[in-house]
């Protein structure tokens, strides 16, 4: 990664978009906001994250990581909760927004940088994880050959990605509901801005390509909302349509309206759209989430 930058007035200031607060460091401009209801919202998706890996925080066979590294951190959650899961571990996490607590565990830390310039760290950390950074990179190859440099031998890479598609086991879906121009709109939405959101389909293959070893995909079907019989699928669900009633203006407001040519309006109407259609039980809606991890070779 590059030197850790100085918290100046003018990074901590942010940028100002149509009533929300964006990074202001940075080689990219993030989709996401960074102001309190976006914080919310990740504090949200992370409790969401960990039930769907049912209390766990990764999947990769890691055993006794003494160096972590949590690669666009956001509030720093997940941070937080591996540090104290591993008290003996040097873990660090890092974002283009500086929006992580003051107190946190002894052994935690973050930095602001940027995971899409060149890292300095190399065969340096036992577990990198990476989650939910579709729409955020512009070179995919690229990314994954610095986390392979800055793993140590024998590490660790944990990927969580959401689909970004959604389905209805009650019946095909119109092109023009909601959930289908979402799929379409973001799709082309990332794609003008050179960051695809299309990415879990594809982490197993260029992991591999990068060089890593032991590469596992697991794919979960997650529910949304309650109509679920299962109690596991049940509380995923709820839990995922209150983490996309906060979320969808979050992730579609700035795309729309800079990549697509959207009115602020047109957003907040297509939000409400999403909203209604997330909260809509009757569909049997579900998406697919992916979680990949791979290994450094051992003799890399």
């Amino acid at each position: 990664m590059t030197d850790t930058a100085s918290m100046t007035s003018s990074i901590l200031k942010f940028r100002e978009e149509n009533g929300r607060t964006y990074h202001a460091f940075g080689s990219t401009d993030h989709w996401g906001p960074n102001d309190e209801h976006a914080q919310e919202q990740q504090d949200i998706s992370h409790h969401f994250w960990s039930l769907m890996l049912k209390g766990e925080l990764y999947l990769a066979p890691v055993v006794n990581p003494q160096r972590i590294l949590d690669v666009g951190t956001g509030t720093g959650m997940w941070a937080i909760d591996v540090a104290e899961k591993h008290p003996e571990a040097d873990v660090k996490g890092f974002d283009v927004s500086p929006i992580q607590p003051i107190w946190v565990p002894p052994n935690c830390r973050f930095e602001l940088d940027d995971f899409n310039l060149e890292w300095q760290d190399h065969n340096k950390f036992d577990l990198i994880h990476a989650r939910e950074l579709l729409g955020s990179v512009p070179d995919w190859p690229k990314f994954y050959g610095e986390c392979f440099k800055a793993l140590k031998p024998g590490g660790w890479i944990d990927c969580s990605e959401p689909g970004l598609y959604f389905e209805s086991f009650y019946g095909t879906l119109g092109d023009d509901h909601p959930y289908k121009l979402w799929g379409t709109a973001m799709l082309e939405a990332g794609n003008n801005a050179g960051m695809s959101f299309d990415v879990g389909p594809y982490i197993k293959e260029r992991l591999e390509n990068a060089g890593f070893i032991n590469v596992v995909e697991k794919k979960v079907c997650c529910t949304i909302g309650k109509w679920s019989k299962d109690p596991w699928e049940r509380e995923v669900g709820l839990w995922e349509q209150l983490r996309l009633e906060k979320g969808v203006q979050d992730f579609c407001e700035r795309r729309f309206i800079n990549n697509l040519g959207w009115r602020a309006e047109e957003v907040q109407v297509f939000g409400a759209q999403m909203r209604n259609a997330v909260k809509n039980n009757r569909l049997l809606a579900h998406h697919w989430f992916f979680f990949v991890y791979g290994q450094k070779p051992p003799d890399a």
